[in-house]
Parts: structure tokens; C-alpha cells; sequence
């Protein structure tokens, strides 16, 4: 089945950052409210609330968040088709861009792009491969990637130093490094 985007993109007065996701979960019934929420168990405002020390537990909230820090928001594809029943970036299979999101988040001239996984940042960077400032990928908020985040050797080092004790705890280390330490953007 092939779906198209339900969302527009996101993007403030003052944009800083923009993060780019792959495209919205859908749960079953819809697409929840807004992006990265609609299967309910991916992490990504969870750890930005975290981060940022704000709650994200309504529209607003969210969208408080993101004009207070300067966030874009948008994803990487417009139109998909998903190889399998499942919101893995892996089964996606992009069949348009969504470039008028991209161009207008890119257009507020953000210092930082993050993308939400290899897959979105191999995709922007085949579509816009010079880009005009620094980019990020940040580890997937996905609980699915667990198992390869305690894969990492860096995980398993924080771990038994006892600097850590679960893969969201060291998902919302590295998210604060990336969005709030300058030295250690990436």
C-alpha cells in the first residue's frame, strides 16, 4: 500500500536545528497527532523532553518545545511503501522525496541538521549532498535499535562503569551531547 505524508512540516520563527525523520509509524489506526508519536512506543519525545527539560505530553507541548529551542521539524520522504507490516526505516521503500518540507526547513538557514538514522542521512545526502552546515545523525529513538545500541562498544564501557543502566539512558546521553554540547556535536 503505498501512503503519503499526513503531516506538514514544522518549522519556527527562529529555526537553529532541524531534525529530519524517515516517516510517521502508522499505528493501526491512524498516524497519531504529530510526527515521530504515532506507534507510541518511539522514543523521540521522550528524549527531547528529557533533554530539554520540558514536557511533551500534548500537541502543544511538543510545539512549545521546538519554538522554544528552535527546531524544524520534517522527514525525509513524502510518498512510501513499506516492504512489510512494520515502521522499520529498513522496510521503507521511498518512492518520492519530500523536498517542499526540506526546502523550506533549509531555507531558515538552521546551523545544524540531525537526522534520526543512517537511512534518513544517506537519503538527504543523495538529494542535497552539499549541505550548507553541519549535520548529526543521533541514535535511532526507536526501541527497536536496542539491541544494536548494546552492541556498541561505547554503550558496554558506560555500562559497566555503572555510567548508565539501560539503552534509553544512554540514547538521552548522547541526544544532550549532540543537542546541547557544542564541543561534542557528533
Amino acid at each position: 500500500m503505498i501512503e503519503q505524508h499526513p503531516f506538514h512540516y514544522f518549522l519556527p520563527q527562529h529555526t537553529q536545528r532541524l531534525i529530519i525523520g524517515s516517516f510517521p509509524c502508522f499505528n493501526g489506526r491512524d498516524y497519531g497527532e504529530w510526527f515521530y508519536s504515532g506507534s507510541g512506543r518511539n522514543e523521540f519525545w521522550r528524549l527531547l523532553g528529557d533533554v530539554f527539560n520540558m514536557p511533551t505530553h500534548t500537541l502543544g507541548d511538543k510545539k512549545n518545545l521546538c519554538e522554544r529551542h528552535g527546531i524544524a521539524l520534517t522527514d525525509i520522504a513524502y510518498r512510501i511503501e513499506r516492504k512489510s507490516n512494520n515502521c522499520a526505516d529498513a522496510n521503507l521503500r521511498i518512492l518520492d522525496i519530500n523536498h517542499t518540507g526540506i526546502i523550506a526547513c533549509l531555507a531558515a538557514q538552521p546551523r545544524i541538521i540531525y537526522f534520526t538514522s543512517r537511512f534518513v542521512e544517506r537519503h538527504f545526502l543523495k538529494h542535497y549532498p552539499q549541505p550548507h552546515c553541519e549535520t548529526c545523525v543521533l541514535l535511532s529513538p526507536s526501541p527497536a535499535a536496542n539491541r544494536h545500541l548494546a552492541s556498541l562498544v561505547e554503550y558496554k564501557q558506560l555500562r559497566a562503569a555503572q555510567c548508565i543502566n539501560s539503552p534509553y539512558e544512554f540514547r538521552q546521553r548522547k541526544y544532550r551531547q549532540a543537542l546541547l554540547d557544542d564541543s561534542q556535536k557528533c
